[in-house]
């Protein structure tokens, strides 16, 4: 049996062992979500966090994809709560609703950043201007979903939210830009330097 082989079969022995307790981890990520949303109880809410990062919940992490998107939303969230900003969870009354809210975020950036025609740009920033979405989440969402976005696109949108934005949010946006840009250019000559067998800079 190849590596491959036999690596693919251990997974799907491992899977079968802890389905069950997965399903019913997602089931209470979902349940709880339900009712802190429809009560708009936040420190509910926030509890997920370390049950997804350290308790039960991870066998859902484990398995299913969404379960990291809701971690991210709810490391959003977090961060709007600790800096007094408008929660992304606002105006969301069940985990479908939040889902929802996430879902078209993602596709507005999209948009924007493929510019596949005028009124798909225009569609794009209408409803970014209407979910009134902070720097976190803009920020949160761009870094970890696979977007690659070039200074354009961070242009636009902080052309497309300036009307909810004061100069310090975007300020922080672009603190928050460096700061990524810095740590990868810095990850990529630590690796540029480790390939030609010298010792990486470390800071």
């Amino acid at each position: 049996m190849s590596h491959l082989s036999l690596e693919a079969e251990l997974y799907f022995q491992e899977l079968e062992a802890e389905k069950d307790a997965a399903l019913a981890a997602e089931q209470t990520i979902t349940n709880t979500l339900d009712r802190a949303l429809k009560a708009q109880d936040t420190d509910l809410l926030l509890t997920l966090i370390p049950y997804i990062e350290t308790g039960e919940g991870h066998l859902a992490y484990k398995y299913r994809g969404e379960i990291h998107r809701i971690l991210r939303m709810l490391h959003i969230i977090e961060l709007e709560q600790k800096y007094q900003k408008e929660l992304f969870s606002s105006g969301c009354t069940c985990k479908d609703s939040l889902w929802e809210k996430y879902m078209l975020a993602l596709f507005a950036f999209r948009r924007l950043l493929f510019q596949l025609s005028d009124t798909s740009v225009e569609e794009a920033a209408s409803y970014l201007q209407r979910a009134d979405l902070s720097v976190f989440a803009v920020y949160v969402i761009l870094k970890d979903d696979l977007i690659v976005p070039d200074d354009s696109l961070y242009e636009q949108i902080i052309s497309i939210c300036s009307n909810h934005w004061d100069s310090g949010d975007i300020r922080l946006l672009l603190t928050l830009v460096q700061s990524e840009e810095t740590a990868t250019a810095d990850s990529s000559r630590n690796d540029s330097l480790s390939r030609t067998g010298n010792t990486p800079i470390s800071k």
